[in-house]
This record gives C-alpha cells, sequence and structure tokens, in this order.
C-alpha cells in the first residue's frame, strides 16, 4: 500500500484527536512534573548539613514519585497505540505487513509524546522560581540553586520520550496483529494463583525485615535494605492488584442482578491489568502516605513535648522537610491520576464504542451507562486503598500503632486526604461523560 494512504489513515480525528489531544497534555505533564522532582530532590540532596536523613528524603523523593511518573507516561503511551484498533485493522487489510503497522503506530505515538514532551520541557523553565516559594533546611529556595546540569537537562527529555515508544511498542504486542487478531483485539488475560503467593511471600519477608534491622546494620546497609524491603512490596502491589480485581470483579458479576454492576466487572474481567493501572497511583501513594503520615504524627509529638530539648537542630528542620516532602508526593500523585484518568477513561469509551452503541441501541440510558464507568474505576481504587492500606499497616505496625495512641488526628487527616483522592477519581471519570457523548451521537454510529 502507498505511503500516502497510511499517512491519511493515522491522521487524527474525530475521538481519536481527543485523545491525541490528552496524550499531549498527559505527557507535558509528565515531563513537568520529573524536573520538579528532581530539583526538590537535589534541592534536599545539597542541604549543608551532615543529617542523614536529608539523603534519606532525597532518594525517597525521587524513588517514590518517578514510578508513578513513568506509570503515567507508559501507560498513556500503551492506551494511544492500542485505541488505533479501527485504523490498524484496515491498514492489514489494505496489505500492510504487521511489522509496518507496528512501525507506524510506535512512530505515531512516540512523534506525539516527543511533542508533549518538548512543551513540557519549555515550561519546566519557570519551576525554579515556583519552587522558590518552599522552603528546605529553614530557608526559602533559591531559583539558582535549582537550576539542573545541562547534561541532565539534556538527557531527561529523549529518555521520556524513548519511554513512551517502548511502551506503545508494548502496548501493540498484546494485540495479535493479524488482520482480524487487530479488530477483536485478542489479549485475554492469564492471571495465575501465584502472584498472590509471591505478595504474600514479599510481604512476609519485608516485614521480617523491618521487625529485625538495628542500628548495628550502619547507617548506609539500613538505608539501603529499608529501601529495597519497601519498594519490593510496591513492586508486587502492581503484581497482585490486576489478580484480586480480576478475582472480586469475577465474584460480583455471578451475584449482581444490576445490569450496571454487570456491566462494570465484565469490563474490569475483560483486562484486570488496564483496570489496576488506572488506580495504580493511588494505590502507591496510600502504601507511602500510611506510614509517612504516622511517622510525621509522631514526630510531631516529640516536637511538642519535653523530648524536643534532646533533639538537634537539624532533626527539627529535617522533620518540617519531611512534611514538605509528604505534601509533594500527594500533591504529584494526586495529579498524576487525574492525568491518567482522564486519558484511561478517553481510551476505554474509544475502545468500547461498540458496546456503548448496542447497549443505547437496546434502551440503555446514557447515565446508566455512565454509572456503570465509575463503578468500573470505583471498584478498583476501593481495592486499590485498601490492599495498599493494608500491606502498608502491616509493613509498618508499629509506626502506625504509635500514631494512633499519641496523634490520631494525623491518621484522621490522612483518611481525609485518601478520600478526596477517591472523589478525584470518580470527577475525572465524570469528565468524559462527554466523550461518551459524543460517541453515542456520532453520524458515524451505523444506525
Amino acid at each position: 500500500m502507498s505511503t500516502s494512504a497510511a499517512l491519511l489513515l493515522i491522521r487524527p480525528s474525530g475521538t481519536s484527536a481527543t485523545l491525541t489531544r490528552l496524550q499531549l497534555l498527559a505527557s507535558g505533564v509528565t515531563t513537568l512534573l520529573t524536573f520538579a522532582v528532581i530539583m526538590l530532590a537535589i534541592a534536599f540532596w545539597n542541604t549543608p548539613t551532615n543529617e542523614v536523613g536529608y539523603t534519606v528524603l532525597a532518594v525517597s523523593l525521587v524513588g517514590l514519585l518517578i514510578v508513578p511518573l513513568i506509570t503515567l507516561g507508559s501507560a498513556t503511551a500503551r492506551l494511544a497505540a492500542r485505541s488505533r484498533d479501527d485504523r490498524l485493522a484496515t491498514l492489514r487489510l489494505l496489505g500492510a505487513t504487521s511489522a509496518r503497522v507496528r512501525r507506524i503506530a510506535v512512530t505515531e505515538v512516540t512523534v506525539i509524546a516527543a511533542m508533549g514532551v518538548l512543551i513540557g520541557t519549555v515550561f519546566s523553565a519557570a519551576l525554579p522560581f515556583v519552587l522558590g516559594l518552599l522552603t528546605v533546611y529553614g530557608e526559602p529556595l533559591q531559583a539558582a540553586e535549582l537550576w539542573l546540569p545541562w547534561w541532565l537537562t539534556v538527557a531527561i527529555p529523549p529518555a521520556l520520550v524513548a519511554l513512551a515508544g517502548i511502551s506503545g511498542m508494548l502496548g501493540l504486542r498484546q494485540v495479535m496483529l493479524s488482520p482480524l487478531g487487530v479488530r477483536t483485539r485478542q489479549d485475554v488475560p492469564r492471571l495465575s494463583w501465584l502472584r498472590l503467593l509471591a505478595a504474600v511471600a514479599v510481604l512476609g519477608i519485608a516485614v521480617l525485615i523491618m521487625q529485625t534491622a538495628s542500628d548495628g546494620w550502619g547507617a548506609v546497609v539500613l538505608i539501603i535494605v529499608l529501601a529495597v524491603a519497601v519498594l519490593a512490596v510496591m513492586g508486587v502491589l502492581g503484581l497482585v492488584g490486576p489478580f484480586i480485581v480480576s478475582r472480586l470483579a469475577h465474584s460480583r458479576a455471578r451475584k449482581t442482578a444490576d445490569p450496571t454492576r454487570l456491566i462494570a466487572s465484565r469490563s474490569i474481567i475483560d483486562n484486570p491489568r488496564t483496570a489496576w493501572q488506572e488506580a495504580s497511583a493511588l494505590a502507591l501513594t496510600t502504601f507511602v502516605l500510611i506510614p509517612a503520615g504516622s511517622m510525621l504524627g509522631y514526630l510531631d509529638t516529640i516536637q511538642n513535648s519535653a523530648s524536643r530539648e534532646i533533639m538537634t537542630t537539624d532533626q527539627l528542620l529535617m522533620f518540617a522537610d519531611a512534611r514538605t516532602m509528604v505534601i509533594a508526593l500527594v500533591t504529584v500523585s494526586f495529579l498524576v491520576v487525574a492525568c491518567q484518568i482522564a486519558i484511561t477513561q478517553t481510551a476505554a469509551v474509544i475502545e468500547r464504542r461498540e458496546l456503548y452503541i448496542a447497549l443505547d441501541r437496546i434502551g440503555m440510558p446514557a447515565k446508566d451507562l455512565n454509572r456503570s464507568r465509575r463503578l468500573r474505576v470505583t471498584m478498583t481504587a476501593n481495592i486499590a486503598v485498601i490492599g495498599s492500606a493494608i500491606a502498608a499497616a502491616v509493613l509498618a505496625f508499629w509506626m502506625v500503632f504509635m500514631a494512633l495512641a499519641t496523634a490520631p488526628l494525623f491518621v484522621l487527616a490522612i483518611i481525609i486526604v485518601l478520600t478526596v483522592g477517591l472523589l478525584l477519581i470518580q470527577l475525572g471519570v465524570t469528565s468524559t461523560n462527554p466523550v461518551l457523548a459524543r460517541v453515542l451521537n456520532a453520524p458515524t454510529r451505523g444506525e
């Protein structure tokens, strides 16, 4: 087939154009937040003190926030690539090879991501002045201290673009690129019970490490071991999350008589990995926020007691900066959740448009269709928050217990923040209602 025909087919239009704009927005936000996280981490790292806690804050900030940012970037690219199923099917039916279709789709995703990364990089020039509103080590941050080294500034954008391209390629590999495989989306997931066993084993080992850790290991070794334990548990959340979501959706689908709940459950069963990815940022935030908030509550109690007199000035300043880090974590995570929900729900409407049109034809009201979409997301989000909360409470049991005993208001604040996150997810789904309305009212729906 000719190159001009291929270019005509891949040109964004209609709902695909909406997804393209959202991909540009998500890529730009990912880039902007990546620069902000690295700038703030460098500010912690370069603090003029020997207090090892600042090193921990710097490493933790990068480790905890880069994960959701990478998740947003990769999920955006995967969904953007896989939402072009109609045009991919047309290209295959016109005789294009699967390799060529894959190259065209990945190139399109990469080019759009590069444009978003460029926009985010340009806007990142204002970040040093915005972050100057924060204080670190008791002093306001100076813009001159936040400018990144030139090599890092140059390296970040290509890395983000490469991540988008690789993620888009991996997203396409999950679809059989035969003439009918693209159209029928033959990618039924297989989730094994081994995921749950692996998660329980990793959580048990991490709890054992947390209970046996001591100062005798040395500060550096202790920090590394604890960080590895926490990251391992964070990793298995992503491993076991889709399995639990799938099992509970199966159970609810068998028991419910409500059509909207049945549709929501079946859409989760169709692709539990994608359903979990929509709430993964909130799961990570919950996992980090519970022990971090508990620790801050306990430290606040110490600062307001007679024990304050035995603490050094560096330690008191570090506790204040730890609050800054937690606020940054929650803010960035919620921004990531908002962008991710907008992207995934728009892509979901486009991917399932035949289902929604069919349900509309048999008389299901649009409000019920939107309710089924909200139920699908909130069901997964509730599992993510509750499951992550349990894992975090088990891993940091004594810290959470002390916070409940000495600073219950901090625990209440954590619950309120997580509730806001759940409400944000519902608002994100509601914001995509116009996309569904355009799909149902489109003149090409085949009436």
